[in-house]
C-alpha cells in the first residue's frame, strides 16, 4: 500500500475487523440446548444407578455415553465448520470459569445425593441429578455469556 489511509478509513477498517471477530466468537458459543441435554443425560444415568440392576445400569450408561458423545459431536462439528478460534481468546479467567462451573455442578450434585441418601430419601441420585441437570441447563448459558465477554475483551484491537 503506497497510499495512506485517512483516519476515517482506518476507523472503518478496525470496526469491520472487530465486527468479524465478534461473529467468530458468537459462532463458537455452545448452544443452550446442549446444556439441557447434558442435564437430562445426567438424570438418565442417575436413574440407572438408583434402580441398581445390571440391566438398568447398562442401559443408562449406554444412553448417557452415546447421548453425550452425540450432542458434543454435533456442537463441536458445527463450530469447526463455522469458526476456528485462535489461541489467546480464552485466558486464565475463562479456564477458571469453566472449571468452577463444572466443580460447582458436580460438587453440589454429589453433596445433595449423599445428603439425600443419608436421610433415607428414595432415589437420591435421581433427585440430585434433576437438581444438577436444572443447574446445568440454567447455568450453561450464563457460563457462555461469561466466556463470550472474556473472548471479546481478548480479541485483537480491544483495550486491554
Amino acid at each position: 500500500m503506497s497510499e495512506q489511509m485517512s483516519p476515517g478509513e482506518a476507523a472503518q477498517a478496525l470496526d469491520e475487523i472487530q465486527r468479524r471477530q465478534q461473529q467468530v466468537i458468537d459462532q463458537a458459543t455452545v448452544p443452550g440446548w446442549y446444556w439441557w441435554s447434558v442435564g437430562a443425560l445426567m438424570v438418565v444415568l442417575a436413574v440407572g444407578v438408583d434402580i441398581r440392576t445390571p440391566a438398568a445400569l447398562g442401559v443408562a450408561v449406554t444412553v448417557f455415553v452415546v447421548g453425550l458423545l452425540s450432542a458434543t459431536a454435533m456442537v463441536v462439528r458445527g463450530q469447526f465448520l463455522r469458526a476456528r478460534l485462535r489461541n489467546g481468546l480464552l485466558d486464565g479467567r475463562g479456564v477458571v470459569a469453566i472449571l468452577g462451573f463444572v466443580a460447582l455442578i458436580v460438587g453440589c450434585t454429589l453433596g445433595l445425593a449423599f445428603g439425600l441418601r443419608a436421610a433415607g430419601v428414595p432415589y437420591p441420585a435421581t433427585l440430585a441429578c434433576v437438581a444438577g441437570g436444572i443447574a446445568m441447563g440454567l447455568g450453561g448459558p450464563v457460563l457462555m455469556r461469561t466466556l463470550r465477554r472474556i473472548m471479546l475483551a481478548n480479541r485483537a484491537g480491544s483495550a486491554q
